[in-house]
This record gives C-alpha cells, sequence and structure tokens, in this order.
C-alpha cells in the first residue's frame, strides 16, 4: 500500500513540474517564433534586421534609418503587412 501512494505522489508531482516547465517555455518559444517571423518581413522587403529592429537600406549599400514595425508587420493578424509574393 505504501508503495502505491509513493508512485501516486511521484505522479502528481511530476504532473506539476511538467506544468511549470510548460508555463515558462511556451511563451519563450512563441516570442522567438514572433521574432523571426518580423525579421523575414524585414528582410524580404530589402530591408535590414539588427538587433531586433528593421533598417532601410541605403542605394550606396549603407544602413538607413529605422522601419517603422507597421510597414513591414501587421500586428493584429501577426502577419507580413505586405504581400511580397506578387
Amino acid at each position: 500500500m505504501k508503495e502505491a501512494a509513493g508512485e501516486a505522489n511521484m505522479t502528481v508531482i511530476t504532473i506539476i513540474l511538467i506544468g511549470i516547465i510548460a508555463a515558462i517555455a511556451i511563451p519563450l518559444v512563441q516570442n522567438a517564433m514572433s521574432s523571426s517571423a518580423k525579421q523575414g518581413c524585414c528582410t524580404n522587403l530589402g530591408h535590414q534586421w539588427s538587433g531586433g529592429t528593421c533598417f532601410s537600406i541605403n542605394a550606396d549599400g549603407t544602413r538607413g534609418g529605422e522601419v517603422e514595425e507597421a510597414d513591414y508587420w501587421n500586428a493584429d493578424e501577426n502577419t507580413c503587412a505586405r504581400d511580397i509574393s506578387g
């Protein structure tokens, strides 16, 4: 009987630990995926992504000013602001 109670306690502890790990990991993964998507939208429009910010590229190839996020990212739908496929 004591062995069964011990196994039940270990199962509960395992489930709690899995829940804690998931609660920490899920927001981290979502943040990384969102940042990667923003980077892709920025670079696909011919801009440069650096340090979490999108910059325009000058005619001579140097980095220009910061591009407004709304120009490359649609925050409401979490997609690129413009269709770059066509």
